[in-house]
């Protein structure tokens, strides 16, 4: 294939580029710097470039031919002599143009392949999205069901208490029998003193029992303190238990408003995340209304709370991941757009350079033909009209039957020429 450009890569401190293909202008030379058009160089040789100032270190420079399509680099005239090296010029413009579009046509072919890649790309990466999004909503599910567990656990906790607070009832119950039968057994032992001295023994014997019972009600009361204090601890774990499932709920309503997000991201995650959004918001009201139970849900809430972080992070990063790969197929459809437009003007250039082409060939072709015949064979006698001469040039032109020159030699009358369909007086000889 033809060399039509040169690439190198700055390194900070080079100026001077060289160039191997040929140019019919100096206006053809074209330089960018990172696909951005610049003028800020002169041309040091005929093949050497000189940049104002040396490219920074990495940037991407490109040296090519556009070469001007806008006319033919040589016109012919009716009358006019033909050249070979206009012909040489014309055919090498035509030559180098389509050269240049073959050129932009496998440009435009690769931006193309790359921008396939970078689509396929984005779709693998949505689809890891999705991925994301549905193991979010597989841990939503099981902070659910960790939560509902937490609240059964909870209700038990409440039973427990509930059995606590009735067996204390009881005690106190025992406790207020015991001091009444210790004040029934004073009445008694003060009766036994007013009847007769000789009741001493028994009433010291009835002494002794009231001390018992005594004992008894003080045992009594020190077992309904301890039943008091259980309940009372019973209360400041299920006050635990609530701060805790409050911490879940703040963290479930986090995982909400996260999966909204990646739901109005990633379009293709839309109904997973709608699906999570539902199961975060049961979450919530689940740990709600675990929040009114008791002390042996708090470690199984801390679990759910740490599963309700894990889920918020992970949908950040379905969003994110989402997010990113919105931007990339959009990247990806602007260069397709862009490699579509550059392949259809080459193509079109191309159409351009090859109608031109024909033309010049076909009057090439005639120019040719036309030197190839002899004089005596063009200069002939025109019927019809003795002593005239007709010079036959043939279909030099095109759009007319034919082209010559005619006239009569030492006679008045005029001398004329036909060219391009138009005939032009010369005047008598």
């Amino acid at each position: 294939m033809a060399v039509t450009q040169n690439t190198y890569t700055g390194n900070g401190s080079t100026v001077l580029f060289s160039f191997t293909f040929p140019y019919l202008d100096t206006t053809d030379i074209k330089v960018s710097l990172d696909d951005v058009v610049t003028s800020a160089y002169t041309l040091a040789n005929a093949t050497t470039i000189q940049f104002n100032t040396a490219p920074a270190n990495g940037v991407a420079i490109r040296i090519y031919r556009v070469t001007d399509d806008s006319a033919l680099a040589a016109e012919f005239f009716p009358g006019s002599a033909i050249r070979a090296q206009d012909l040489n010029d014309n055919f090498t413009q035509n030559l180098y143009v389509t050269q240049e579009s073959n050129r932009e046509a496998e440009i435009a072919n690769t931006t193309a392949d790359a921008a396939t890649a970078t689509a396929n790309t984005a779709l693998s990466t949505s689809n890891t999205a999705l991925t994301t999004a549905q193991t979010a909503e597989t841990n939503s599910n099981t902070a659910v069901s960790t939560a509902n567990t937490a609240s059964s656990n909870a209700s038990a906790a409440v039973s427990t208490a509930n059995t606590a607070s009735s067996n204390a009832s009881a005690a106190v119950s025992t406790a207020n029998a015991a001091s009444a039968t210790a004040t029934s057994a004073a009445s008694d032992a003060a009766t036994a003193i007013s009847t007769a001295n000789g009741a001493v023994s028994t009433a010291n014997s009835a002494a002794a029992d009231a001390t018992t019972a005594i004992n008894t009600a003080n045992s009594a009361v020190s077992t309904a303190n301890s039943a008091a204090s259980t309940a009372n601890s019973a209360l400041t774990s299920a006050g635990s238990a609530v701060t805790t499932a409050n911490s879940a709920a703040s963290a479930a309503s986090s995982a909400v408003t996260t999966a909204d997000a990646a739901v109005a991201t990633a379009n293709s995650a839309a109904t997973n995340a709608a699906t999570a959004l539902s199961t975060a918001n049961t979450a919530l009201t689940t740990a709600n209304t675990a929040a009114t139970n008791a002390t042996n849900a708090v470690t199984t809430a801390n679990t759910a709370d740490s599963n309700a972080t894990a889920a918020v992070s992970t949908a950040n990063t379905a969003s994110s991941d989402a997010a990113t790969a919105v931007s990339t197929a959009n990247s990806a459809v602007t260069t397709a757009n862009s490699a579509v437009t550059t392949a259809n003007a080459a193509s079109s250039n191309a159409d351009t350079a090859i109608t031109t082409s024909n033309n010049a060939i076909v009057l090439a072709s005639q120019a040719i033909s036309l030197g190839q015949k002899a004089f005596a064979d063009l200069y002939s006698l025109a019927a019809g009209a003795i002593g005239s001469k007709v010079i036959d040039l043939g279909d030099l032109t095109t759009g007319c039957v034919s082209d010559y020159f005619t006239g009569e030699s030492g006679n008045t009358a005029a001398y004329n020429c036909a060219i391009g369909c138009s005939i032009t007086d010369l005047g008598t000889l």
